[in-house]
């Protein structure tokens, strides 16, 4: 009997993803959730679009893992990301995500442990870069 260690729930409205990772994650899993994301960014064909990753509930994940994510985070702004907010719980993923992930220190985005507040922050940032952006 398998047992699933992760998931990953993806939605878009009003010009932002939101997604909810739950779990520990390895590359399979990690992959299958690019996969899912990549394909959602490619349907709005370049459009702009913000990004709220909801991490409160990710226990963990393998250093393949990271390298996916890293090559998402790498991506996306290609893809037409122009606003990104993250919500996590405690400092441990945050962490782990700087040491693995370098590159987040250079980016613009925030960390938020109030989805809510994150919501608003990001909903704000993705209207004025939008309007900046046309």
């Amino acid at each position: 009997m398998s047992r699933n260690l992760s998931n990953a729930s993806i939605v878009y409205a009003n010009g932002i993803i939101t997604t909810k990772l739950y779990g520990i994650f390895n590359e399979s899993s990690a992959e299958s959730y690019r996969e899912d994301l990549f394909k959602l960014v490619m349907g709005l064909k370049g459009k702009p679009f913000a990004l709220l990753a909801d991490i409160s509930l990710v226990e963990g994940a393998t250093p393949e893992a990271f390298d996916i994510v890293k090559h998402i985070i790498k991506r996306l702004p290609e893809m037409g990301l122009i606003a990104k907010a993250y919500v996590y719980k405690g400092p441990v993923i945050r962490g782990i995500m700087y040491q693995r992930i370098p590159e987040l220190a250079s980016m613009d985005y925030l960390f938020f442990t109030d989805d809510q507040e994150a919501y608003q922050w990001l909903s704000k940032e993705y209207l004025q870069k939008l309007s900046s952006h046309s």
